[in-house]
């Protein structure tokens, strides 16, 4: 289901215009306000997740700093939300929901599978 960013002043390369997902691609589709479309695999983004759990905290490993590997569930796309004006939630098929993905995090990730 599309969704539309509200317009506002801040007209960078980490100010996406639209996002979307592809289920068949398995892919979250984001265009950003500098033109540029990006696509980011569900497992490249489900890897990518910055929540403390996925990434670690106060010296500990995360999930994927002690399994690379990911389970059933862990890389299916339930859902997607707007945070603020500065990133999205997103919601994966084994109920995990904590991470927020700011914008310039997608960004990144994005430019990541342009080569």
């Amino acid at each position: 289901m599309p969704s539309q960013i509200p317009a506002g002043p801040d007209l960078d390369s980490t100010t996406p215009s639209r996002f979307d997902y592809d289920e068949t691609a398995r892919a979250l589709l984001i265009e950003w306000r500098d033109g540029v479309g990006q696509s980011i695999p569900f497992a490249e983004l489900r890897r990518g997740c910055p929540c403390a759990a996925c990434r670690g905290e106060m010296g500990r490993p995360g999930r994927f700093d002690l399994d690379p590997e990911l389970r059933p569930g862990e890389a299916e796309l339930a859902d997607i939300a707007l945070v603020g004006n500065y990133g999205l939630k997103v919601i994966w098929g084994d109920g995990h929901d904590t991470g927020i993905y700011r914008f310039e995090q997608l960004r990144r990730l994005g430019a990541g599978q342009s080569g």
